[in-house]
């Protein structure tokens, strides 16, 4: 029996990442269309239906139109009625796929006020908050763990140092000492 065909299916480059310091895209980001210009130059099909912008491309179109901060009521406005506020949320979904896979970004769609951003300064100390909650968490469990192995004679210092295990553990070692003196105390 043959095999069904499927058209445009996973028929999409690759989402690489472009690798660009922090220097080099502060300086790309200067230009009003910059990420329209990053992803086209490698992945265009990601944004290109055809010959002209798909949603996802148009969305991001008009995201940078609006100087990249605007509400979604705006980003409906500018496109005269063509999407609507379901169709926003999904192809900022998809987009955030690609500019994270490609240049380790987002764009915020902080859905209480409708508003759609880059990232700033608050996402940084959230994401840092969220970070240093789940560390200490594993922390813990870690330093309850080695605590267990020592308790049961194992040599956890020498566990740390050995060279099957020296880049991952001394380094875990390391980090997680705050969490092992705390549980000790």
């Amino acid at each position: 029996m043959p095999q069904k065909r499927i058209f445009n299916g996973d028929s999409k480059t690759a989402l690489e990442p472009l690798c660009l310091n922090p220097e080099q895209l502060k300086e790309r980001l200067y230009r009003r269309d910059a990420l329209q210009e990053l992803i086209l130059e490698h992945n265009r099909d990601h944004l290109i239906s055809g010959k002209s912008y798909n949603a996802v491309g148009y969305t991001l179109q008009l995201f940078e139109y609006l100087d990249r901060k605007c509400t979604v009521g705006e980003l409906i406005a500018a496109s005269d009625g063509c999407i609507s506020e379901r169709s926003v949320a999904g192809n900022i979904t998809k987009l955030n796929g690609i500019l994270y896979a490609l240049l380790g970004m987002r764009i915020t769609f902080d859905k209480t006020q409708g508003t759609l951003r880059l990232v700033n300064e608050s996402d940084v100390l959230l994401a840092t908050e969220k970070l240093e909650k789940r560390i200490s968490k594993i922390g813990t469990e870690w330093a309850q763990v080695s605590s267990a192995y020592q308790a049961q004679g194992g040599d956890l210092q020498h566990l740390l140092a050995s060279s099957k295990h020296t880049k991952t553990l001394s380094d875990l070692g390391r980090l997680m000492a705050p969490a092992v003196k705390e549980t000790a105390a």
